[in-house]
């Protein structure tokens, strides 16, 4: 574990995390994983930039191979606009570039759609995701509501992953980021 701490926010760096950008980008031959990480990086800096448009500084940056975890003591109140503003900036990108980008060179495309995937994934209802957060800082529901939100989005995913794997169409990145969220919900419980 690395540790410093920059104008009083405590950073740590794990070595898990370390290990899976490398796996990831070893493994990767098409330059999707640097853009995926690009993306993931927006995603924090809508985050942090929130966070900074409040006047809040957050007390750590955390990165382990399950993610990033950004901690405040943020007022409840500010919270809903910070739990957002991630998800928010990526779909933002996205309607820039898509609908301003000429469809000629795929990469920029790419670009733009994974923005709006990683934007709309993260507001899924389900293990450490935005959507989760936000759910519970709402206060709509309680814990056991969560829990069984969090079933029928699992039911329906294997259900999706099951179908296209009888189809023939089995998407591994789909397989993986599912394996990646429900991995990071059980391991942050231990």
């Amino acid at each position: 574990m690395i540790k410093a701490s920059l104008s009083g926010i405590k950073i740590e760096a794990d070595f898990t995390f370390f290990a899976v950008v490398a796996m990831f980008l070893t493994l990767d031959t098409t330059g999707f994983a640097i853009m995926s990480l690009i993306v993931c990086g927006v995603h924090e800096a809508g985050h942090l930039l929130a966070m900074l448009l409040i006047k809040q500084k957050p007390d750590s940056i955390t990165l382990r191979g399950g993610g990033i975890r950004i901690s405040s003591g943020i007022n409840p109140d500010r919270s809903i606009l910070v739990i957002l503003s991630g998800s928010l900036i990526n779909i933002v990108l996205f309607s820039v570039l898509y609908f301003s980008l000429p469809k000629t060179d795929i990469k920029p495309v790419m670009f733009a759609v994974l923005n709006l995937v990683i934007g709309l994934f993260n507001l899924l209802p389900f293990g450490c995701l935005d959507g989760k957060r936000l759910l519970k800082r709402l206060g709509f529901f309680d814990e056991k509501t969560l829990r069984i939100i969090e079933t029928v989005i699992l039911i329906a995913v294997i259900t999706a992953i099951t179908s296209l794997f009888l189809k023939g169409g089995i998407n591994f990145t789909f397989i993986a980021a599912i394996i990646y969220v429900m991995a990071v919900d059980i391991f942050s419980k231990v």
